[in-house]
């Protein structure tokens, strides 16, 4: 069979697989100037990959074709293929079109790789580009992330609860900054999950090595992590590269908050303000953060907080934005835990995502703090004048 002819039979099959669970992804497309290897089991892997992607904007461990053995790996890789055909801008919820870029065989399976591709006046624009491995297993194709695989020669060193992965040599000095700022998050937290973390050169290196070859959401990102959490072990992929540590605080304690408290409960800008407050923003320490706010505050005398909270308005002239709400919740956190501890820090944390109006979040606050919509101007004014 000619290779047009094994494309032509793949699309034909491809139309009577049922995609999706979730309703929320278009079947792969096959790029027209792919050669697939003379495999029968190519149909099968593009069948699976179809299930795959169907489940994959779902909870991931409701995924049926992640391979159980690889779920932690594969879950930080998943969790970047999530709404990667939505185009916010232009409200189109499948603008981006996925594509079967690639299948090659390998010694234990398959290298796959897919891309997002979409047409805005006449131009190619692509989203983003994946690849994973697709392994038979219990009868069916399942697939995971090519971390692991990618990392075969690293070196591992465990202290603690902690496991570290690294080329070469270990920054002892990072790593004990490391272990000191965990120890403190987990305190307060009441958390032990382990954590791997594999030490990469840069961000680019640790998209690559999980399996993300491009991402239009990252370009021009020099500093950041990829995580994931499963069955009480945290992931992390360290692309951080800043001078002060090769960690960042901030995504640290929202790494933690997550080994104890699921995502589903967790309100963002109450989290935010809790990472602002112990682990600072984009380099930025607390101090640094509420220096920034009293100079926003002392040229905005008449500021109503209520609003610029809902707003979620951002006060920081520079390229790295800073939100009021965010420092509005690092406040209140600041005071309720000298007031009644971190349980009830917790208690504000879990109030629910962030909804129109916030009225999960003001039930919350009025119960633990008192304030309310009426008198947040005043309460959250007096917090401010007294911060420090």
């Amino acid at each position: 069979m000619s290779r047009i002819s094994a494309i032509v039979l793949i699309a034909f099959l491809l139309s009577f697989v049922s995609g999706s669970s979730y309703g929320q992804n278009s079947e792969i497309l096959i790029a027209p100037n792919i050669t697939l290897p003379k495999d029968t089991a190519i149909t099968e892997i593009i069948t699976s990959l179809n299930s795959l992607r169907g489940q994959i904007e779902g909870p991931n461990k409701q995924n049926k074709f992640i391979l159980p053995a690889e779920r932690l790996t594969t879950y930080a890789l998943v969790d970047e293929m999530k709404g990667m055909e939505q185009n916010a801008q232009l409200h189109d919820k499948k603008f981006y079109k996925p594509y079967l870029t690639n299948i090659v065989k390998q010694r234990d399976g398959y290298l796959v790789q897919i891309a997002y591709i979409g047409v805005t006046e006449g131009t190619p624009v692509i989203r983003a580009s994946f690849k994973l491995i697709a392994k038979k297993q219990g009868g069916k194709i399942l697939f995971y992330s090519p971390l692991k695989q990618n990392t075969t020669g690293w070196k591992t060193k465990t202290l603690g609860n902690i496991t570290f992965r690294f080329k070469d040599t270990l920054n002892t000095i990072d790593t004990k900054a490391f272990q000191k700022t965990v120890a403190l998050y987990d305190k307060k937290l009441q958390a032990n999950a382990p954590i791997i973390q594999y030490y990469c050169d840069n961000f680019a290196e640790a998209q690559q090595l999980l399996g993300v070859d491009y991402k239009a959401d990252y370009a021009g990102v020099k500093d950041n992590n990829l995580t994931a959490n499963e069955n009480g072990t945290s992931l992390i992929i360290n692309g951080w590269g800043a001078e002060q540590h090769r960690f960042d605080p901030h995504d640290l304690f929202h790494d933690r908050l997550r080994t104890v408290l699921s995502p589903d409960v967790i309100n963002r800008p109450v989290d935010e303000g809790a990472a602002y407050l112990y682990g600072g923003s984009w380099g930025f320490t607390w101090p640094q953060i509420i220096t920034k706010f009293k100079t926003y505050v002392s040229q905005n005398p008449n500021a109503d907080w209520l609003t610029l909270y809902s707003d979620g308005t951002n006060f920081n002239n520079e390229a790295k934005i800073l939100k009021i709400s965010y420092v509005i919740n690092a406040l209140i956190i600041q005071q309720l835990e000298k007031e009644k501890g971190f349980p009830a820090v917790m208690e504000l944390l879990s109030c629910g995502k962030k909804e129109k109006g916030d009225e999960n979040y003001f039930k919350a606050l009025a119960k633990l703090t008192g304030i309310n919509k009426a008198d947040f101007n005043v309460r959250v004014g007096g917090l401010i004048k007294a911060a420090k």
